[in-house]
């Protein structure tokens, strides 16, 4: 072993400060990625919950609820229903904005 080591915790340090810098460079776009994408999801589950409810209230009642708009986790869906004649053939759409302003819709029939 060395008995003077006096040069060489700097040059360890600042090798260590910057393989911590390089990964942290790549890890927290990666981070930050996958939190956006979990928002996305959370939002498209929503919008999915909120169709189902929307269609079995349209199947029991016969009727459209009367919801246009739902606020729910501080997102707001907004309802849209194409009607015909026959109230088995409706489609109900939700309406929801997603990251950058992008707007996303989710429908389905009644049936």
């Amino acid at each position: 072993m060395l008995r003077k080591c006096e040069g060489y915790f700097l040059a360890e340090m600042l090798l260590s400060l910057a393989a911590f810098i390089m990964a942290a460079s790549v890890l927290l776009p990666i981070a930050i990625h996958v939190l956006n994408q979990n928002i996305e999801l959370r939002k498209e589950a929503d919008a999915g919950n909120l169709l189902f409810d929307e269609l079995m209230h349209i199947k029991i009642s016969g009727t459209e609820s009367g919801r246009v708009s739902i606020q729910q986790n501080g997102i707001t869906y907004r309802v849209t229903i194409d009607k015909n004649e026959d109230p088995s053939a409706w489609e109900v759409c939700i309406h929801y904005e997603g990251e950058q302003q992008q707007n996303y819709k989710k429908c389905g029939f009644t049936e």
